[in-house]
C-alpha cells in the first residue's frame, strides 16, 4: 500500500534566525512522500534566501505581510495531499510525529484530526522577556496547529482561517470546528517544542486581549444566527500553481 502524501505548511515572517532548525526537524521526519510549504509573509531579513537555498527544495510563496492565517490558508490551498501538517517558521517537531499520528488517523476513518502535546522551550538569555504559561508540566495541552495532523477534509468543512485575526486565529479556527462536529484525537506525547523567545507574536498581549473579545463575539454571533462554514474555495483570491508545480518532497 503506497504511504499517503502529507504535505507541511510552514508560515515564515523574519524567521531567520531560527528556521534552520525549523526545517531541519521537519525533514528529520521519518515519513515519506512529504511536500514542504514554506510561505514567506513579506519577510525583510533573509528568511526567503534561506529558504530558496535549502535542500531538498521547497516549494515557496511569497506575499505581502498579511499574517499567519493568510499565509496559512495560502499553503493549504497550494498543498497537494490529503493530510495537512503545519510548523510555525521558529519551532521544532519531536521525532516521529508525523508516522506516529498518521497512524492514529488511519486507524480511525471518523478522525478528522489528531493533536499532540506541545513542549515550551524558553531559549536561555531571553527567557526574561517571554511571556510565562502556567504550567510546571514539561509538555501542556494546546489547541495548536503546530502539533496537530489534519485531514484535509476538516479544511473543507469548517473553512479557512480568519485573515483579520493575528493572535488568535487559532482558538477561533478550532472554536468553528468543534462547531461543524469536528472530531479529534488528543494523544499524550508530545509533538511540538514551542521556542518562546520574547519576539513572538502572541508577546502582543493587548492586541491577543482584544481579539479573544472578538473571537468570543463572533462564537456568540454564529450560535444566535446558525450560520454554515466557509468553503475552501475562498481560501484565496489568488490562482492556485499548475498541478504540474505541485511536486512531492524527497
Amino acid at each position: 500500500m503506497t504511504a499517503p502524501l502529507i504535505s507541511i505548511v510552514i508560515p515564515a515572517y523574519n524567521a531567520a534566525p531560527f528556521l534552520a532548525g525549523t526545517l531541519a526537524s521537519v525533514f528529520a521526519q521519518d515519513h515519506r512522500p512529504i511536500e514542504v510549504i514554506l510561505v514567506d509573509d513579506g519577510s525583510s531579513d533573509d528568511t526567503l534566501a534561506l529558504a530558496k537555498a535549502w535542500q531538498p527544495p521547497l516549494r515557496l510563496h511569497h506575499q505581502v505581510n498579511a499574517g499567519p492565517s493568510a499565509a496559512r490558508n495560502r499553503g493549504i490551498a497550494m498543498a497537494a495531499g490529503d493530510y495537512l501538517a503545519f510548523i510555525d517558521a521558529d519551532d521544532l517537531w519531536l521525532a516521529g510525529r508525523l508516522t506516529r499520528q498518521l497512524s492514529l488517523l488511519q486507524g480511525d476513518p471518523a478522525l478528522d484530526m489528531v493533536l499532540g502535546l506541545v513542549q515550551l522551550d524558553y531559549r536561555a538569555g531571553e527567557v526574561e522577556t517571554a511571556v510565562r504559561f502556567r504550567s510546571d508540566q514539561p509538555a501542556i495541552a494546546l489547541f495548536s496547529f503546530g502539533a496537530g495532523l489534519f485531514r484535509r477534509r476538516v479544511f473543507e468543512r469548517v473553512g479557512p482561517l480568519s485573515e483579520d485575526l493575528r493572535n488568535t486565529e487559532d482558538a477561533d479556527w478550532f472554536m468553528r470546528a468543534r462547531e461543524a462536529g469536528a472530531t479529534w484525537l488528543l494523544e499524550d506525547q508530545a509533538a511540538l517544542v514551542y521556542r518562546r523567545h520574547g519576539a513572538n507574536m502572541t508577546e502582543r498581549l493587548p492586541l491577543a486581549k482584544s481579539e479573544v473579545f472578538r473571537v468570543l463575539a463572533r462564537a456568540a454571533a454564529r450560535k444566535r444566527a446558525g450560520a454554515a462554514p466557509q468553503d475552501l474555495r475562498r481560501l484565496t483570491d489568488q490562482p492556485l500553481p499548475a498541478a504540474s508545480d505541485r511536486k512531492a518532497g524527497s
